[in-house]
């Protein structure tokens, strides 16, 4: 044997097993579940991460939900548009045509079809917002502007709540729109920190989180576009047919009225005798333009007109008096078709007696006929009327000697030309 060398044992000639050499006798521990050191009882850093240092997943699983408040500002806002579009659609949509009639105790008119007043419309339009938010919501969690917006409302256990919990949610809004535009929701959603819920989130337990990229989340663009276009399309074709203007020619005199009103006889039961003639214009039974003429007893020129104007002056008071109504402005002078007259404003009762109205009342003088134009508005419609009014009084004219023509016998009805003694001064305030 050389110098140096060792001779070789018969366990240094054992086969590889994949276990120590000594396994299984007792001297050697082997690798087993019991001598592997458990991961959930180490105290050190994991491995790679320096003592002092958090491990990068970990920081991501405890990071704070991420802030949709900007999101949720952006999804309301289209929401918005979308409703307000609706609306516009609700208002402008409505009908002009003279469908229908009614006879409203004192007032026997046809006026234009079915037509909303401002109050009923924003009812209206209050139930399609409450309805908006809880089908789509119910149905897939998502407005159109959440859609866009890559929003949705979920649940305590992030799924999507159920029609109970939405219905309570949305009901909630009328507090969260308090004062105006969301003021209250937006404070809640500010002091719940990156929860970012409002008043109803926190009443119905939900919340608004990021939802799951979808496909063709851009096709929630389509509903917005088409209720915009066509909020647009009815505003311009409302503003060019409201520009239209209709020509009434009847009883000696003729004036322009606008051409969506309805048109029909207007009947006032107290302090109508005496009349040679009436009809009017109107949109609603408390909105409306009544024009009539009366016979005077003396005549009234642009001559004397000076001279009798305190006479005048008392009796329109005391007819506006009688009416229980209040003298706002005048009377003061103006001209109507070049005739001499005279203009006072009220407030009172309308003819139905349902509404609280200004009245605007003109009277022109043409010798011992009077002219009697009356608007009568709501606040609601008071643009339209005083707009409508002031057309009337500027395109009046008398074409020939005022006769009498009942309405209500039709075309084929007499008429007769007016008597300077067929009554009284009518200096009645209806």
């Amino acid at each position: 044997m050389p110098d140096g060398w060792q001779p070789i044992t018969a366990m240094e000639l054992e086969p590889v097993t994949g276990q120590p050499p000594d396994a299984g006798r007792g001297n050697v521990p082997t690798a087993t579940s019991d001598t592997v050191p458990d991961s959930s009882h180490a105290t050190g850093p994991p491995p790679g991460v320096a003592p002092g240092q958090e491990h990068p997943l970990m920081h991501r699983a405890a990071a704070a939900p991420e802030d949709v408040l900007g999101r949720r500002i952006a999804a309301a806002l289209i929401d918005a548009a979308l409703l307000a579009g609706l609306f516009i659609i609700l208002v402008a949509g409505q009908s002009s045509n003279p469908l229908a009639s009614s006879s409203l105790g004192v007032v026997g008119f046809t006026w234009g079809g079915p037509r909303l007043n401002l109050s009923a419309a924003w009812v209206l339009y209050l139930a399609v917002v409450f309805l908006y938010f809880f089908a789509l919501e119910t149905a897939i969690g998502q407005t159109v502007g959440k859609r866009l917006l890559g929003l949705r409302v979920v649940g305590p256990d992030g799924a999507r709540p159920k029609a109970g919990v939405i219905a309570g949610r949305t009901l909630i809004r009328c507090v969260d729109w308090l004062p105006v535009m969301y003021l209250a929701g937006f404070i809640t959603m500010m002091a719940t920190g990156a929860r970012r819920q409002r008043l109803g989130d926190l009443a119905a337990g939900t919340a608004v989180t990021r939802a799951v990229p979808t496909r063709h989340r851009a096709l929630a663009l389509v509903p917005l576009a088409v209720v915009l276009l066509a909020a647009v399309g009815l505003s311009v074709y409302r503003g060019t047919s409201a520009a239209r203007t209709l020509t009434y020619r009847a009883h000696g005199v003729s004036f322009d009225y606008p051409a969506a009103w309805g048109h029909g006889s207007i009947s006032v039961h107290s302090g109508g005798t005496g009349e040679l003639w009436h009809t009017g214009i109107g949109i609603a039974p408390s909105d409306l333009i009544r024009v009539a003429a009366v016979p005077l007893n003396s005549p009234v020129t642009a001559q004397n007109i000076s001279a009798i104007m305190p006479d005048l002056e008392h009796r329109l008071r005391r007819a506006i008096e009688q009416a229980r109504d209040v003298l706002e402005a005048g009377p003061k002078k103006i001209m109507m078709g070049g005739l001499p007259g005279v203009e006072v404003r009220t407030k009172g009762r309308s003819f139905t007696g349902t509404s609280v109205v200004v009245s605007r009342r003109i009277y022109a003088f043409d010798g011992t006929i009077l002219y009697l134009v009356l608007c009568q508005h709501t606040w609601a419609n008071a643009a339209e009327v005083e707009r409508a009014c002031d057309q009337v009084v500027r395109t009046f004219k008398v074409t020939k000697p005022t006769t009498v023509v009942d309405e209500s016998a039709g075309p084929n009805a007499t008429a007769r030309t007016a008597s300077p003694t067929a009554s009284s001064p009518h200096l009645s305030a209806t």
